[in-house]
C-alpha cells in the first residue's frame, strides 16, 4: 500500500472516531435531562444565501441625479442620502446613464455579483475639456473650402476663340 493512501485511511479512521466520541457525549448530554422537557430540536444550519443585492449609488459631488438603465428610469439621487437599487443577485451588469442639470451625462457599469457602492463622479459642462479624449469642436470659418483643407483645383484654361471662316465678298 502507498504511504498516500495508508495516510488517507488514517485520517477517515481518526475521523470516524471523532464522530463517535462527539455522538456518545450528545446521547450522554441528552440522557441527563429531565423526562418532562423535550430536548431542543436544532433546525439544519445551510449557508444562507441572500437572493438580492443593494447596489449604492452616489455622486461626487452631491448633487440630485436621475439615473436609468435603458428606458427604464431606477430613481433619482437625492442630494444628501444615496440611492439603493435592489436586484436580483447574479442578475447581470447594470449598464446605468446618470444625468444632472448642468453636468455632462455620465454612463458607468453596476455589477449584481455582490452588493457595491458606486462613486459617480460628475464634470460640469464648462470644464469638459479636462476629460481624457476631450476633442475641441472645429468651428467652419466663412472663407474655407468644404475640401477641410485641401488646395483648390487649377482653374482651367480658357477656350481658345474657333476660328472664323473666311467669306469671300
Amino acid at each position: 500500500m502507498r504511504p498516500r493512501a495508508r495516510r488517507s485511511k488514517l485520517r477517515l479512521r481518526a475521523g470516524i472516531a471523532l464522530l463517535a466520541i462527539l455522538g456518545v457525549g450528545t446521547a450522554v448530554g441528552l440522557g441527563a435531562q429531565d423526562a418532562d422537557e423535550s430536548p431542543a430540536v436544532a433546525e439544519p444550519s445551510a449557508p444562507k444565501t441572500q437572493d438580492k443585492v443593494n447596489i449604492t449609488l452616489q455622486t461626487v459631488p452631491p448633487r440630485k441625479a436621475v439615473v436609468k438603465w435603458g428606458n427604464k428610469t431606477l430613481g433619482v439621487i437625492p442630494v444628501p442620502r444615496p440611492l439603493v437599487v435592489v436586484r436580483p443577485r447574479d442578475s447581470g451588469p447594470l449598464d446605468l446613464v446618470v444625468r444632472a442639470a448642468g453636468f455632462l451625462p455620465v454612463h458607468t457599469r453596476a455589477y449584481t455579483f455582490s452588493d457595491s457602492r458606486v462613486a459617480i463622479k460628475l464634470t460640469p459642462v464648462s470644464e469638459k475639456n479636462t476629460l481624457f479624449g476631450y476633442r475641441a469642436e472645429v468651428l467652419p470659418d466663412a472663407g474655407a473650402s468644404p475640401d477641410a483643407g485641401a488646395p483648390p483645383p487649377a482653374p482651367a484654361p480658357a477656350p481658345a476663340p474657333a476660328p472664323t471662316p473666311a467669306i469671300p465678298h
